[in-house]
């Protein structure tokens, strides 16, 4: 029966008998798996290629456990910044491209599938803050451990999804299906009945916005999924569609920058606190001093307030870019 393999399979596989290492090998077997035909004729041959790929991944592990007790290096990210973002979604879907687009971080760019097999950590500024953004290896049925852990880790999920695909929604399913088996759920805000497993807050990116069909691709996956989830379109060619990705990036993270003064200096705003939304001043004085906020009386408050340094309680609840003048 005719298999009719497609060129980027046969490139894979080309790179995986001349590959030296089992590591490439792997990257190579992944390629395969990815572009390989689906249909009755390529049935044999997927079920050869998943029993190589998971005799090659316990080789490694086997290799890995020799070299050290950890089962991973990945197993935790410290977070830096006002928040940490994962990037996730199927492979190719520009997660790399965009990590490169929004900070100083380098992570490797190619056209071909899974050429992302280590996360990569950059810092993105917004105004006058950073939020930290990780690229991590693209979702499939062999996608590791970890790499459900550092999701589960993170404040919140940019979902990518290709536009230029030739089915986005499948795509977007088929990634939403393997967080949900690994019982991770994306919501727009945290349900206040919880639910099984991990509920990250998320927003969905389609990505390759300026490519032919991005657009009409965009409209369906808006009319069937944006009362689920933020969605918004996206492309590293265009530097407003990223600069309106930082704020919706933000947003996403619900936190406020409050700034704080000592009585007689200047109304400056600048290294601010950030805070979950819904914090009080109290709160506030914390992040400054657990001292300060023992002895707290009340604030003074430029921001939010009905007029500038307006007399505020304890308990009063502060906005993004408060200015705070903390009294004992």
């Amino acid at each position: 029966m005719t298999t009719n393999l497609s060129p980027e399979f046969l490139a894979a596989q080309r790179r995986y008998r001349e590959a030296p290492t089992p590591g490439d090998k792997l990257a190579a077997l992944k390629e395969m798996l990815s572009t390989i035909p689906r249909h009755k004729g390529t049935e044999r041959m997927r079920v050869d290629l998943k029993a190589r790929l998971s005799k090659l991944q316990q080789q490694l592990e086997r290799q890995h456990s020799k070299r050290t007790v950890r089962s991973s290096p990945y197993e935790h990210i410290e977070r830096h910044g006002a928040g940490q973002f994962v990037l996730v979604g199927l492979p190719n879907c520009g997660k790399s491209r965009l990590l490169a687009s929004l900070s100083a971080a380098r992570p490797e760019v190619a056209d071909y599938p899974f050429s992302t097999f280590t996360p990569t950590v950059g810092m993105m500024s917004f105004e006058d803050i950073q939020i930290q953004l990780i690229d991590l290896p693209p979702l499939s049925d062999f996608t590791e451990g970890w790499v459900y852990g550092l999701i589960r880790q993170a404040d919140a999920i940019a979902l990518l999804v290709d536009l230029s695909a030739s089915d986005p929604e499948a795509e977007l399913l088929e990634a939403l299906a393997l967080l949900e088996g690994a019982r991770i759920h994306l919501v727009d805000h945290l349900p206040q009945q919880p639910l099984s497993g991990t509920v990250k807050r998320a927003l969905l990116l389609g990505s390759k916005s300026d490519l032919p069909g991005a657009s009409e691709h965009f409209k369906a996956l808006q009319d069937s999924y944006s009362d689920q989830l933020p969605l918004i379109a996206i492309s590293v060619e265009q530097r407003s569609a990223l600069e309106t990705l930082r704020r919706a990036l933000f947003t996403r993270l619900e936190i406020v920058r409050v700034y704080t003064r000592k009585p007689g200096e200047p109304l400056v705003r600048e290294r601010p606190y950030t805070l979950p939304r819904g914090s009080t001043v109290l709160q506030a004085a914390k992040q400054v001093h657990y001292q300060l906020a023992e002895k707290l009386d009340y604030a003074r408050l430029w921001g939010s307030a009905q007029y500038d340094g307006q007399r505020v309680e304890r308990d009063y609840v502060v906005q993004d870019g408060d200015l705070l003048e903390l009294h004992g």
